[in-house]
């Protein structure tokens, strides 16, 4: 390895209470020229539940007041609104996987299923909620209030991953 080649090494160490990823820069002969830190939010916690609230609601309020929401909620069959909650969980896991947790989902699998999980009963009840407040969720009609919740925890969803990971 020539003078101008750098060495790295990379650890996992918590720091503050929190978990980072620390990347160790070395230069030939071994000494530490510089560190490079990024924070890993592998691990779940309470304030990730009120990040995932907030990006719900940005989602959540135009989507729920669209008409088309409303229609279809009425119009698709149970079998259909599952398929759109089950599309809906697998590709949030995908897009939460690659965003926190690449590659380090071996130690945190109870992490990542709490953190898709919750993201998306979440969005879901924010959806209801949402919906609930400008009269397009029905009391007395549950089966159509959670097949519209549902076609708006859609996008929701993801919109409520994207804010946990900025913050």
């Amino acid at each position: 390895m020539s003078s101008s080649e750098k060495d790295e090494s990379v650890s996992v160490r918590r720091i503050d209470g929190r978990l980072l990823s620390v990347r160790e820069l070395k230069d030939a002969s071994g000494k530490i020229i510089g560190t490079v830190t990024k924070q890993l939010k592998v691990e779940f916690k309470m304030d990730d539940v009120f990040q995932l609230v907030v990006g719900a609601l940005v989602m959540a309020i135009p989507i729920a007041y669209a008409e088309e929401v409303w229609v279809l909620g009425e119009t698709l069959t149970a079998g259909r609104i599952f398929l759109v909650s089950a599309v809906s969980v697998v590709t949030l896991a995908v897009f939460v996987w690659s965003l926190f947790y690449d590659r380090h989902i071996g130690e945190y699998k109870a992490d990542f299923a709490k953190r898709v999980m919750v993201a998306y009963l979440v969005t879901l009840g924010i959806a209801l909620g949402v919906l609930l407040l400008i009269d397009k969720a029905p009391i007395d009609d549950l089966s159509l209030a959670m097949r519209r919740a549902v076609l708006v925890a859609l996008p929701a969803a993801f919109a409520a991953a994207a804010v946990d990971y900025i913050k």
